[in-house]
């Protein structure tokens, strides 16, 4: 049997909400592994505004553009969302994004638990 996922920490940054956010902003943005030659504007990537930071990502990392699966243990409710940025520990998400997790802001911070999956499930 497959161990238990841990649970992480999501908050959220209403900046990737903004469809014409750039990428160059971010630290997925260019080198080798950055992600604005495939998508200038936050609103290009096909998971948007299911988008943020991960744990995992600093800037021209090869998890650039991961896909990540992130599951409110207390609803059962889960989103797909495209790592593009650093996010320290955890996951700072799209706002909207984060609503539809928690169904509301209130204390802006939620642990959730998380996985990594096919980039395919993202449109990636």
């Amino acid at each position: 049997p497959n161990a238990p996922a841990p649970t992480l920490r999501a908050t959220f940054d209403p900046t990737y909400d903004n469809k014409n956010g750039s990428l160059n902003t971010v630290a997925c943005s260019n080198g080798a592994n950055g992600l604005v030659g495939r998508f200038p504007t936050f609103g290009d990537i096909p998971t948007f505004p299911f988008i943020g930071g991960a744990f995992d990502v600093v800037w021209n990392s090869p998890n650039c553009g991961g896909c990540w699966n992130l599951t409110n243990p207390a609803t059962g409710v889960s989103i797909n969302f495209t790592a593009i940025d650093a996010a320290g520990s955890g996951f700072n998400i799209a706002q909207e994004a984060f609503v539809q997790l928690n169904g509301q802001i209130e204390k802006g911070v939620l642990d959730v638990v998380a996985s990594k999956v096919s980039p395919s499930v993202c449109g990636l």
